[in-house]
């Protein structure tokens, strides 16, 4: 009845009392079904309890012997179909039988191993391939300690290497990739960082206070003194100037002395040949043209002998007229020196007057 506990178990399982119209035991899977009612109006699907699942547990494994069999007879002497008509199978005058392949369980699930990529990912460990928080950044480094560092891969290797290659040459020489990972060796770096712009703003600071230092000294001190040198040395140009121009006026009294030894031979041979003009007379002129013509004469191999007379004058030796013509030719020599430095002290008195008035001005 309803409500009473029955002898049937779950469903799926044989029931000793079959329903009106029912088999005796629920057909396996892929065997010929008949339709009919799930079961009697006073089945055990309602009044069974929860823990008649472990039998049907222990059920499971003897359905093997109930594949292929049909209930003898029904309630109240009915055959097994409902009212004596048989009912058509899909696949007649057969008998079909399935097994299950076994299945081996998977070790993670998708859920599982996403979990414990995460984890992975999380897990700070220095030999730990999978580490989600590292990253290459460069640092000033020595050429002796530039290697590649351990656990990181080629590809974050290859991008970190190319970044280098498109710096400026300057530094491509100084900086060179480093690891860092994790939050420990970024905060690390950071505070390195942070102690570096300490320093270098520290420097800074000195710089610029040495540089104002350096402006005071310069406009307090080093100014002036150019200044002063500058007037200093305008004074002894000035100085000089005076200097040179009573020079100038000494020498064109007389008073200048050789400086050279040259210039004391040069002045000696001016002061032999002053004497023997002195000497001469008025007739040194007429006497120099004669001597001019018989120099010339010789020179065209007009004379011979040893003795030439000239008319109007008295005979003149060879060896003299030889000695006359050697001290007209120094003489001749020294005037045209004398002329050179005539010219030189003549431009030199230009420059100092031109100075003169550039100074009065």
């Amino acid at each position: 009845m309803f409500g009473t506990p029955s002898s049937t178990p779950a469903f799926g399982t044989p029931s000793s009392t079959p329903a009106f119209g029912t088999p005796s035991s629920t057909p396996a899977f892929g065997t010929p079904t008949t339709p009919s009612f799930a079961g009697g109006f006073g089945s055990s699907l309602f009044s069974t309890p929860f823990s008649s699942q472990q039998q049907q547990q222990q059920q499971q494994q003897q359905q093997t012997s109930l594949f292929q069999q049909q209930s003898p007879s029904t309630g109240f002497g009915f055959q097994s179909t409902p009212f004596s008509t048989p009912q058509p199978t899909p696949f007649p005058n057969a008998q079909l039988t399935t097994q299950m392949a076994p299945v081996s369980p998977l070790p993670f699930s998708l859920a599982d191993r996403d979990i414990q990529a995460i984890v992975d990912a999380y897990k700070e460990e220095p030999g730990n391939p999978k580490y989600a928080f590292k990253h290459l950044l460069f640092s000033v480094t020595d050429p002796q300690f530039r290697v590649k560092p351990a656990g990181v891969s080629d590809i974050m290797w290859a991008e970190a290497m190319g970044k280098l290659e498109g710096m400026e040459s300057a530094d491509r020489e100084r900086l060179w990739p480093q690891l860092v990972q994790g939050f420990k060796d970024l905060s690390q770096r950071l505070k390195l960082q942070d102690d570096v712009i300490v320093s270098d703003a520290e420097r800074l600071r000195i710089t610029q206070s040495n540089v104002k230092m350096l402006q005071r000294h310069l406009q307090a001190d080093t100014l002036p003194l150019i200044e002063r040198m500058r007037q200093k040395e305008q004074g002894l140009q000035r100085r000089l100037l005076r200097v040179m121009r009573m020079v100038e006026a000494l020498e064109g009294k007389g008073f200048r002395l050789p400086l050279m030894k040259g210039e004391v031979e040069l002045a000696e041979k001016l002061a032999a040949i002053t004497r023997q003009l002195k000497g001469s007379g008025a007739e040194l002129s007429r006497r120099v043209q004669n001597l001019l013509t018989l120099s010339r004469v010789q020179a065209n191999g007009i004379g011979a002998g040893g003795s030439v007379y000239l008319p109007g004058s008295t005979k003149i030796h060879e060896q003299s007229l030889v000695d006359m013509q050697e001290v007209v030719q120094q003489q001749t020599e020294a005037i045209a020196r004398l002329g050179n430095v005539l010219k030189r002290d003549i431009r030199d008195m230009e420059i100092i007057m031109a100075e003169d008035t550039e100074l009065t001005d």
